[in-house]
């Protein structure tokens, strides 16, 4: 893989995950443009991390399925 397949995969990783794409940006040390490039071309929007207490389980449930 790429490592441009890769950094965009690891960015749509972190956004499934929840985190925003400032955060993601901080934890992949990449530019905030290219983070927010990625997000726009997988059809969604940076909505930041999750609001509520239902997002945020939900976004641990996706954390531990992928996991294993």
């Amino acid at each position: 893989m790429s490592k441009v397949a890769e950094l965009a995969y690891d960015i749509e990783q972190l956004y499934i995950e929840g985190l925003s794409a400032k955060q993601i940006a901080a934890e992949l040390d990449c530019p905030i443009e290219m983070v927010l490039g990625a997000i726009a071309e997988m059809g969604v929007e940076d909505v930041g991390p999750a609001t509520n207490e239902g997002e945020l389980v939900f976004s641990h449930m996706v954390k531990e399925l992928q996991a294993g």
